[in-house]
C-alpha cells in the first residue's frame, strides 16, 4: 500500500511538473504554432515576433504579428497587427478544445492590392476556404487530414477588430495612395455549435469578416476627386466597388484601358 502510495505521489509530481512546463513555454508555443500552421493555411508568408502569455490570469498579447500577400502580389503585405490581445480561459488550456474569452486585434493596417485576378484580400480567403474544404473533405472520406488541423480546436467567445485603416494599393490610383478607415468588426461565439473549430475554420471566420469590412470601407470612396490620376473617367467607380472585387476589376481596367 505504501509503494502505491509513492507512485502515485511521483506520478502526481511529474503530471504537475509537466503542466508548468506546458504553462511556462505557452508562449514560444502558441508562435511556433502560427508560424508554422499559419503560411499552409493562408499559403503566404507568415511571421509573429513573439506571444506573451499568464498562465495565472489567462491574458496575453501576440506582437508583430503579419501576414503577407500570395503569389502575384506586390506590395509587402495584406496585414500588420502591431498587437493582438488574448484572453484565455485557463481551465481549457490542457484539453483538446481550447475556450478563448476574448480577442482583440487592435489598430490592424491592411493593405488592399487590386491585381488582375481579383484582390490580395479575396485570393488569401479563397486559399483558406480551399484549405478547409481539403481538410473537412479528408476527414469525411477517412483519408489524412492535413497535419497542422489535426489536434487542438478552438471556441472563441468574442472577437473585436477595432481601430484599423485600410491602404487602397497604389495601383488602384495610378500612382496615388488611399487609406480610409476599417470599420469595427465585433465577432461571437465562433467554433461554438461545431464544439471547436480547427484553425483553419477560425481563420476562414475572421478573414471572411475582414474581407466584408475592407469592401464596405472601399466602397464609398470618391475617387472621382482624383481628377489628376484619370479625370472624369473615374467617376462612378466608387459606386462599382460596392458590387465586389469582380466589379472593381472590370472599373478599373476601363479606367486605364486595360482590356
Amino acid at each position: 500500500m505504501k509503494r502505491v502510495a509513492i507512485g502515485i505521489a511521483v506520478l502526481t509530481v511529474i503530471l504537475v511538473a509537466g503542466v508548468l512546463v506546458l504553462y511556462s513555454s505557452l508562449g514560444t508555443i502558441i508562435t511556433t504554432a502560427v508560424t508554422t500552421a499559419g503560411p499552409e493555411i493562408v499559403q503566404a508568408k507568415v511571421s509573429l515576433d513573439k506571444t506573451v502569455i499568464d498562465t495565472s490570469t489567462g491574458k496575453g498579447s501576440l506582437h508583430g504579428l503579419i501576414i503577407g500577400n500570395p503569389k502575384g502580389f506586390k506590395t509587402e503585405s495584406a496585414f500588420k497587427m502591431d498587437k493582438v490581445e488574448v484572453t484565455l480561459d485557463t481551465d481549457s488550456i490542457a484539453s483538446d478544445t481550447v475556450v478563448v474569452k476574448e480577442i482583440d486585434i487592435l489598430a490592424p493596417e491592411v493593405t488592399y492590392e487590386l491585381g488582375g485576378s481579383g484582390s490580395n484580400v479575396s485570393t488569401l480567403q479563397n486559399n483558406v476556404e480551399a484549405f478547409v474544404k481539403k481538410y473537412i473533405g479528408a476527414s469525411a472520406s477517412n483519408e489524412k487530414a492535413p497535419a497542422k488541423e489535426s489536434g487542438t480546436k478552438m471556441i472563441i467567445d468574442h472577437l473585436y477588430v477595432k481601430g484599423g485603416k485600410v491602404n487602397v494599393s497604389a495601383t488602384l490610383l495610378g500612382g496615388k495612395s488611399m487609406s480610409v478607415p476599417l470599420p469595427d468588426i465585433h465577432l461571437t461565439d465562433i467554433g461554438k455549435k461545431a464544439e471547436g473549430a480547427t484553425p483553419g475554420e477560425v481563420v476562414q471566420s475572421i478573414i471572411s469578416a475582414l474581407n466584408k469590412a475592407i469592401l464596405k470601407a472601399i466602397a464609398p470612396l470618391n475617387l472621382d476627386k482624383v481628377g489628376e490620376v484619370a479625370g472624369d473617367v473615374v467617376k462612378g467607380v466608387g459606386d462599382t466597388l460596392e458590387k465586389g472585387t469582380k466589379g472593381v476589376t472590370d472599373a478599373v481596367s476601363d479606367l486605364f484601358g486595360k482590356k
